[in-house]
This record gives C-alpha cells, sequence and structure tokens, in this order.
C-alpha cells in the first residue's frame, strides 16, 4: 500500500486531493504540506527512515504553481536523490507536462481533480512500485545469527 504526500498552497486543494486519496484502498497514508520547506523537511524524514520506515513516502503528490520554489523545482531536488519518491503533477496547468515528463513523473492529473482520473495516477504509481527492484543487501557479518546491512 502506498504512503503518499499531497503538496498544494491552496488549502481547500490540498484537503480534497487528500480526501480522494484518504478514500483509495491502495494508499495507506496520506500526509499534506502546503509549501516547498514544509515538502522538503517531511522528504527528508522520510529519507532518513528509509524505505520501510514509518516515515517513508512511496509518491508526491505535487501541484507545478506554488509561492516560492515550484512544483518542477521540487521535482529537479528530488531528481537528484538516490532514490527518490516517484512524482505525480497535480495542476490547472496543461503547459508543462512535457517538463514534467522529462523529470520522470509518472503522471500529470489536471485540475479540477476528478476521482477516476486520479484512481488511474495511483494504479500508475502501484504499477511503478510492484516493479521497483527489490533492495539489494550484503553480508555485513555474522554473530549469533545473521545480520545484513541493506545497500541502497
Amino acid at each position: 500500500m502506498l504512503r503518499a504526500l499531497a503538496v498544494d498552497d491552496e488549502r481547500p486543494a490540498l484537503e480534497e486531493l487528500l480526501y480522494l486519496l484518504r478514500a483509495d484502498p491502495r494508499v495507506r497514508s496520506a500526509e499534506g504540506a502546503t509549501d516547498a520547506t514544509g515538502t522538503l523537511r517531511r522528504i527528508n524524514r522520510a529519507l532518513d527512515a528509509g524505505p520501510d520506515g514509518d516515515d517513508a513516502i512511496d509518491v508526491v503528490f505535487l501541484d507545478i504553481h506554488m509561492a516560492g520554489l515550484t512544483g518542477l523545482d521540487i521535482a529537479r531536488l528530488l531528481a537528484g536523490f538516490a532514490r527518490p519518491p516517484l512524482i505525480v503533477f497535480v495542476t490547472a496547468h496543461e503547459g508543462f507536462a512535457v517538463q514534467a515528463f522529462d523529470l520522470k513523473a509518472v503522471d500529470y492529473v489536471l485540475k479540477p481533480v476528478r476521482r477516476e482520473r486520479l484512481a488511474e495516477a495511483v494504479r500508475r504509481v502501484c504499477d511503478q512500485v510492484e516493479a521497483s527492484p527489490a533492495p539489494a543487501y550484503r553480508l555485513e557479518h555474522v554473530v549469533d545469527g545473521l545480520e545484513v546491512e541493506r545497500l541502497d
């Protein structure tokens, strides 16, 4: 099940997106952020937790036009991480789709968000999560059993 972060600087749009995500049975948790600072703090906490930690994030549903850093700026920052969360852009602006897909976005959903269209985006994210390779492990040492270290 997916762990999602929704980001939109317009509170009503964020609340609607969170409502729709939480109603989808494939979404285990959905949190919200209203600006780039809150988004980057939350993602940093997720990266510190690791892919299996309680604070992990599988996907970020990201608005494009926001005060300060735009959603495209945030996606560019995330692209530099070794294992960034997947990105789905959720925006009222059609004109940024090419840039979004150049940044490896899984999907591009136009506002107003329709339940069926968001469900399709969630399906695409689930498909990518399921297709991603299992984390690599290497033997660290053996003492009273087997201990392994994750290679990320």
